[in-house]
């Protein structure tokens, strides 16, 4: 469609306008060059707005704003947008406990996502909760939950917007309905851990996320700031879930397409390795410290979110006052769609585009690298833990390229799409030479 119509091409769904941004160029003019334009979230029903209304990624408006300077802030002190030095230990313990877990299936297959979502939980919780915010049980069922509800994400389903959506549409559907009750259930174990937070609240001693967020709340009572009331139960509620579903199974399913890739293309493992093995070594781990230094793995990651099929569509900002992109008349109230299949597969932008090949990313004199992956979203409303998701990713792979040759079991085949909805990517890990 894209050779044929262009780079900004429209369609409707359920009554409302869509303007399909196809490119990297458009998605910058759109979201960078015309940000005025285009600067807020779907203002009517959706099935992404509906569930997380109040959380930062959804909010407009000066709300947005106060919010999301309060959480980027937040996350930074708490080690959730990088990776602090007070959090660091926690990681490298469960980098390590993957790898024993690993290494006691002796090169049987195991549900990867499962284990990394396993390892990641303890990193997530202990960034956000602290030793005593929230335990593990809780985070895990958390994520669970959050599974189900964004298994019911499909590229169709998050197209539903407006009132025939809302009315005719979503409360018929099953997915719908299955999302609302796990989306249900995630704020019922939340609400119990807020109230618990008020009782033993302590202005002068903040344990974790929640804590900061009450004495926020109140500081701006006490000055009789208005911003005061964006800073509700429900918002609190709302972003810790996107928070922990994200930090947690987004991050693990991240891991597991690059893991997918790198047995898809057992030559740029092996690659990875001997990059590995000639910068780390095999007497220790690799570290943070690393990471300016393993430029092919870098690389290979960038290839690996480039060529992916997770996150092929993801319906994005409505546009407030009319304007033209590309040319092209687009009226208020038009929402543009994020495009990343056919924006990373430009011929324009990326030399024989279809072709996995990790090396266009490695800077060398006088080449010009090409544009890099908007997977995390371009422009003021791109993702806030792309950080912390990147850092993970590498260390997590790193460390399991260090230990372990990897396949696939005999018959098993999945896609990156298929391991993110599903939950589920089997794959075997033969250990490589003992440290």
């Amino acid at each position: 469609m894209k050779e044929k119509y262009g780079d900004v091409t429209s369609f409707t769904s359920t009554g409302r306008l869509y303007i399909n941004l196809g490119s990297i160029k458009a998605l910058r003019e759109a979201h960078i060059t015309k940000s005025e334009c285009f600067g807020e979230r779907i203002s009517d029903f959706s099935v992404l707005g509906y569930l997380f209304s109040d959380a930062v990624v959804f909010v407009r408006g000066e709300a947005w704003k106060v919010l999301r300077k309060f959480f980027v802030q937040v996350l930074k002190d708490r080690g959730s947008i990088s990776i602090k030095n007070s959090m660091s230990d926690s990681l490298y313990d469960s980098l390590n406990s993957t790898v024993k877990d690993l290494k006691s299936r002796n090169g049987e297959p195991v549900n990867l996502i499962e284990l990394l979502t396993d390892k990641c939980n303890t990193v997530m919780r202990l960034s956000l909760f602290g030793d005593v915010g929230a335990s593990d049980e809780q985070i895990r069922e958390m994520n669970k939950l959050f599974a189900d509800e964004i298994s019911s994400m499909t590229p169709m389903n998050v197209l539903l917007s407006g009132n025939i959506a809302k009315y005719l549409i979503c409360p018929l559907k099953s997915e719908c309905r299955k999302a609302l009750r796990s989306h249900k259930k995630i704020e019922k174990i939340l609400i119990n851990i807020i109230n618990e937070h008020k009782l033993t609240y302590d202005e002068g001693h903040t344990r974790d996320i929640i804590d900061d967020y009450i004495k926020e709340r109140e500081k701006r009572r006490s000055k009789g700031d208005p911003t005061a009331d964006y800073f509700t139960d429900k918002s609190l509620i709302t972003n810790l879930t996107q928070f922990v579903g994200d930090g947690v199974l987004s991050v693990a399913s991240f891991i597991s397409a690059m893991i997918r890739v790198l047995i898809d293309y057992p030559e740029e493992q092996e690659k990875v390795y001997k990059e590995i093995v000639e910068v780390v070594g095999l007497e220790r781990s690799p570290s943070i410290e690393d990471k300016s230094k393993l430029t092919y793995l870098n690389a290979l990651i960038l290839e690996g979110l480039r060529t992916s099929d997770m996150f092929p569509i993801f319906p994005s900002l409505e546009c407030t006052k009319e304007t033209t992109l590309n040319g092209y008349r687009i009226p208020k109230g038009a929402i543009t769609l994020m495009n990343f299949y056919t924006a990373h597969k430009d011929p324009q932008v990326f030399e024989n585009p279809l072709k996995f090949n990790p090396s266009r990313y490695v800077q060398t004199d006088g080449k010009r690298r090409p544009e890099l992956p908007i997977t995390f979203g371009v422009g003021k409303r791109a993702c806030l833990g792309e950080g912390f998701v990147m850092m993970q990713i590498f260390l997590f792979l790193a460390t399991i390229i260090q230990n372990f040759r990897l396949t696939l079991p005999e018959g098993v085949n999945v896609s990156t799409y298929e391991l993110f909805m599903t939950g589920k990517l089997q794959v075997c890990a033969h250990p490589r030479n003992q440290k």
